[in-house]
């Protein structure tokens, strides 16, 4: 899993490949087979809730990894709530943090066994990605918010994200000698809103029903190739919706108060 992450990342890092070995790159690396494993398992899940109407036991070897990949994976499939940024904070406080997700092994925050290493949360922030490209009117939140908390979680700045589990986080008393990233992301929250967001349609839709086939998939490039310096950046079609919205607000309040 580390050496597809690393044959992805040098994917995104390659200066003006050939459309060969672009693809070549992107075939040989592996990582969105992996992306649509974790993807179908979560699917698999939501459907067996919403269309069997039946409980599902999920627990992987050690049900700190592919367990919490999969159930998150399924809440936002399930549930508009977690699809909200309130919400994702939620889930991944409650499935990752307090569940007992190892951070500070599986991101090598300290010196350990590199066999512990392993990009957990990265596959799950890429499949919420991967279906935010699907549905793009059913997520509040953009692609800034996810790269945000992805550099957070490798960051070591917050607690939420620090020690193996919330013992060892009470233990080092964490909590006290730093604080939560939540807070800081919401005072925030208005660069990380999805102009797309329909928030009636999100609730009315319900389940999301992803389309797993192998071309749904796509690289993130924003995430692995968001640091080029030889082209001027481009603005993405969401940055022109936000920036026609508050030019459209501040056109509406000049025509207010000259009335």
């Amino acid at each position: 899993m580390r050496s597809s992450q690393q044959r992805i990342i040098d994917v995104g890092d390659m200066r003006s490949p050939s459309m060969t070995d672009f693809l070549w790159g992107l075939e040989n690396s592996g990582w969105l087979k992996h992306i649509k494993a974790v993807l179908d398992a979560g699917v698999f899940i939501a459907r067996a809730v919403a269309d069997e109407g039946v409980s599902v036991l999920v627990h992987c070897s050690d049900g700190w990894d592919r367990t919490t990949q999969a159930c998150s994976v399924a809440s936002i499939l399930l549930d508009p709530f977690y699809r909200t940024i309130r919400g994702l904070m939620v889930l991944i406080e409650r499935d990752w943090v307090s569940f007992g997700h190892k951070f500070s092994h599986r991101y090598a925050h300290l010196d350990g066994d590199p066999k512990e290493v392993s990009p957990v949360i990265d596959q799950f922030l890429e499949c919420v990605w991967q279906l935010s490209e699907q549905f793009p009117c059913a997520f509040q939140f953009n692609e800034r918010f996810l790269i945000a908390v992805h550099v957070h979680v490798y960051s070591c700045q917050y607690a939420n994200f620090l020690g193996n589990s919330e013992k060892e986080r009470r233990d080092m008393r964490l909590r006290q000698r730093s604080h939560s990233v939540w807070p800081d992301l919401w005072k925030d929250r208005a660069q990380y809103t999805n102009p797309l967001f329909q928030a009636e349609q999100s609730q009315s839709q319900g389940v999301l029903r992803p389309n797993t086939s192998p071309y749904c998939f796509k690289m993130w490039k924003a995430l692995y190739n968001h640091v080029d310096k030889s082209t001027p950046p481009h603005q993405s079609p969401a940055d022109f919706l936000s920036a026609v919205r508050e030019e459209s607000q501040q056109l509406e309040e000049e025509l207010t108060n000259h009335q």
